[in-house]
């Protein structure tokens, strides 16, 4: 019995040498999502091979819901870690970085940057609301380069 405890013992204390490497993470969020890719079923006239490819080799979520019905309030949600009424956002703004309670709060994507991963975020997740963003392009002004909005944290091959 001895023996069985020992041996119990050292295989959970080196079992952290045999560990496997952190998983990759791929978190994309999508506003006004619907079941249009191929993955899903989709529409015939949706072609969305990549993604499909993607969702292959990866975990989809099938029954998931939104934390509130506007974006805003959703995605501040989503990126703090608190419900949509213990953040005070209700609509549109203000982007929860100009809320003093909220501004030095650690995002999600920090997070998994403070555990080593590299991480890179575009897009609508942080659209809108920075004092530096250029406004979108005008009629007429197509082609033109607009800023898109990118935040990459952590070390690359985390």
């Amino acid at each position: 019995m001895k023996n069985i405890m020992t041996y119990c013992v050292l295989a959970i204390a080196s079992s952290s040498v045999y560990a496997a490497d952190k998983p990759n993470i791929l978190f994309i969020a999508i506003d006004d999502q619907n079941d249009w890719i191929g993955h899903l079923d989709g529409h015939p006239l949706a072609k969305t091979p990549h993604i499909d490819a993607l969702a292959k080799r990866g975990t989809t979520f099938t029954n998931a819901h939104c934390q509130a019905p506007l974006c805003n309030p959703s995605r501040t949600s989503l990126m703090l870690g608190l419900r949509p009424t213990t953040t005070g956002i209700y609509g549109l703004s203000p982007w929860f970085r100009t809320v003093p309670e909220w501004s030095n709060r650690v995002t999600l994507p920090q997070h998994f940057a403070n555990q080593g991963y590299y991480t890179a975020s575009t897009g609508k997740i942080y659209h809108g609301f920075r004092r530096n963003a250029k406004k979108q392009p005008r009629k007429g002004q197509a082609g033109q380069p607009i800023q898109t909005e990118f935040e990459v944290t952590g070390k690359f091959g985390g």
